[in-house]
């Protein structure tokens, strides 16, 4: 059943049956980690207000959250730290780039970093800038990989274990990455350590003609480290650190920053919105579904998020999700409006999450 408030598309929910996890799973008896990866190769999407209030509803539900900033950008941090511990956390690496730069550098693997804490059930792999140096050595990594090295096993699968091993620490249920747009090395090695990815979308021309570029590139990367893991296997029986399976399921897509006219989004954009399902299926599902993939059942459509308007920068300087404002940052009909919020975030999150338990 499909309900309707202020424009929002809100899908209902059902239980969520265990189910192994792609990157790791939590202590004894715990929940088994579960890696979503949101990705689009178009950029201004609202993406990263969307990962963040997401996360934080799932640990506000309960569950354990870490998120990973993989996009050199830095959006998601700055979203989740005040910047002067942003600046502190830069110069002791303690970010997604110290973590990585011994490999970056050849001077050894993964280094030891603990995932900054941000709300009681949340932790975050801060992004930095210098995570761009990591694209190229990536490159690199891959072609290695591909010959079976283990060089070139240890660098494609270098953030996959990263956030294995963040995710022990903090005990995590869920890891949510935060991707730039684009299809490079770096956002490969990402999709390929998740357990799904998510795309989010805006209703417009160039969301909708990106999809083929998003669907093509995932199912060659599926294809290809299908090869490579198994030459690397093959060649190194004894390898001494875990590899992804890399086989994420493409676990549907939103769409939001449109405008809301009497509950429906304004004409303009509702013209995208009905060309997205077909698009979508035809440049993303089709594309991966002979890779053998995991398909969610349903609609492709996880909801609908409205335009958040002045909401979002009032969020974003004082780190929080929209739905946790204050009466004090916003008043009145704006309070009220940020606090509903949570049941639109809530919906997303939980249905999020039961697609990723289907095909996991």
């Amino acid at each position: 059943m499909v309900g309707r408030r202020a424009g929002w598309r809100l899908i209902a929910t059902s239980s969520m049956p265990s189910a192994s996890g792609h990157a790791s799973s939590s202590p004894e008896g715990g929940f088994p980690l579960k890696t979503v990866s949101f990705f689009n190769h178009k950029g201004g999407v609202g993406k990263t207000t969307l990962i963040y209030n997401v996360g934080l509803a799932l640990a506000r539900k309960g569950k354990r959250v870490l998120f990973v900033d993989a996009d050199a950008q830095g959006n998601l941090t700055s979203a989740a730290i005040p910047a002067a511990e942003i600046e502190e956390l830069f110069n002791r690496e303690g970010t997604i780039y110290g973590a990585l730069k011994p490999i970056i550098e050849g001077s050894g693997d993964l280094s030891s970093i603990h995932p900054s804490k941000i709300r009681e059930n949340a932790w975050i792999i801060p992004g930095d800038i210098r995570l761009s140096e990591f694209e190229e050595f990536s490159s690199i990594g891959w072609t290695e990989a591909l010959a079976g090295t283990p060089r070139g096993a240890r660098t494609s699968a270098a953030l996959f274990r990263l956030i294995k091993n963040s995710a022990d620490l903090v005990e995590a249920d869920y890891s949510l990455i935060d991707l730039g747009p684009n299809v490079g090395a770096l956002n490969r090695t990402a999709i390929l350590a998740s357990s799904g990815f998510v795309i989010p979308l805006a209703p417009d021309l160039f969301s909708v003609t990106a999809l083929p570029s998003v669907g093509r590139s995932a199912a060659r990367w599926i294809e290809d480290w299908a090869i490579a893991r198994e030459s690397i296997l093959r060649r190194n029986p004894n390898l001494e650190f875990p590899l992804p399976v890399g086989r994420p399921s493409p676990l549907g897509y939103l769409t939001q920053q449109f405008a809301v006219y009497r509950d429906q989004p304004a004409a303009a954009f509702q013209v995208w919105n009905e060309r997205i399902p077909s698009a979508y299926k035809a440049g993303v599902i089709d594309e991966i579904a002979p890779t053998g993939v995991g398909i969610p059942s349903g609609d492709n459509l996880i909801g609908r998020v409205p335009n958040l308007s002045s909401l979002v920068p009032m969020a974003q300087r004082t780190n929080r999700a929209v739905f946790e404002l204050s009466g004090s940052e916003a008043r009145g009909a704006q309070f009220t409006r940020a606090r509903r919020t949570f049941e639109l975030f809530n919906q997303l999150a939980t249905e999020i999450a039961r697609r990723v338990e289907e095909v996991d």
